[in-house]
């Protein structure tokens, strides 16, 4: 990132708000049980996302 700052995409939900000061270059996946937060899955927002959540949580 300190090569290629303006490398990550801009959030779609902060972009329906007319907000373009911050990317994101990655994604987060990750669930809360109770009191825990599990994080399965930090991947590159260029990734093929749903072919890497099929190998991670399905193990597809």
């Amino acid at each position: 990132m300190s090569k290629f700052p303006e490398r990550g995409s801009y959030s779609k939900e902060l972009v329906s708000l007319g907000i373009k000061e911050y990317r994101q270059p990655y994604r987060v996946i990750y669930r809360i049980i109770g009191s825990q937060v599990i994080i399965y899955l930090i991947a590159d927002g260029y990734r093929d996302r749903q072919s890497v959540l099929a190998k991670r949580l399905l193990g597809a």
